[in-house]
């Protein structure tokens, strides 16, 4: 499968790797200057390219890692993402003035989803302190991703390409669902 990345970061690089490895052709844009990430695609093997943000976006499948600040700017000029699978890594924040609750701002998933509507928006996360974390997450291992999304067929597209970088899937809101019926009082 082809697979774009828009944006670099350890989580994106460590996706991409397993990716290549695994057979996946993986297109990979920096969203800042792709000569940065030359170094990190270099050590990769298997089928990697470094292309532009528009050329990731041909991908059926994209993983994205873009500034927040710079959602809005970066996304407006992309092809039609109709029926794509965004795989939203995370929402690295790099000015605490977007943070200004007098700004009533949305949440980066929300700007994503409100500049792509009709794109499929799956959102990954990885649990790094166990101490906040719920019971049934403490046991999580390096090999275990959450994700989460409102479409359930772009969700499973997610946890079967996850399987093939020897990642176990996790829906985040299925476990919640679990774990809330298993601690319920009655």
């Amino acid at each position: 499968m082809k697979i774009g990345f828009i944006g670099v970061c350890s989580t994106t690089m460590e996706l991409a790797a397993r990716a290549a490895k695994s057979g996946h052709q993986v297109l990979i844009s920096h969203t800042k200057n792709n000569c940065h990430a030359r170094d990190l695609v270099g050590m990769m093997e298997g089928k990697v390219k470094l292309v532009s943000k528009k050329e990731a976006a041909k991908a059926k499948m994209l993983v994205l890692f873009i500034p927040r600040e710079d959602i809005q700017v970066f996304l407006s000029d992309l092809p039609d993402m109709t029926e794509k699978i965004l795989v939203h890594a995370n929402n690295p924040i790099y000015s605490l003035e977007c943070l200004s609750p007098s700004l009533n701002l949305k949440s980066s998933g929300e700007i994503i989803a409100s500049l792509l509507p009709e794109a499929h928006i799956v959102k990954i996360h990885n649990i790094v302190d166990s101490e906040i974390a719920p019971p049934a997450i403490k046991k999580q291992t390096t090999n275990e991703l959450f994700y989460t999304g409102a479409n359930s067929q772009a969700k499973n597209k997610v946890k079967n390409f996850l399987k093939t970088l020897n990642f176990s899937g996790i829906d985040f809101e299925e476990m919640y669902l679990e774990t809330k019926f298993a601690y319920s009082p009655n």
